[in-house]
């Protein structure tokens, strides 16, 4: 799963812009809801790891109770 799904997407937008400030509206357009483009946008604005970046959009799916495979 690569994608998420709008439902599950518009869960997470609010707690994904409060982790993560930096992020612009043109960055979430851009990652047109896709877990890789996020992570990528993620560890482009905040300068993390590709780790901790995956581990953010992760960890906020889980919490919405999305499984990731």
């Amino acid at each position: 799963m690569n994608q998420i799904p709008d439902a599950a997407y518009q869960t997470i937008l609010p707690k994904l812009k409060a982790a993560c400030p930096r992020l612009t509206d043109l960055d979430l357009r851009e990652a047109q809801q896709r877990i890789d483009l996020l992570i990528a946008k993620i560890q482009n604005r905040h300068w993390v790891s590709k780790i901790v970046a995956r581990r953010t959009v992760l960890g906020l799916l889980n919490q919405a109770g999305i499984i990731v495979v």
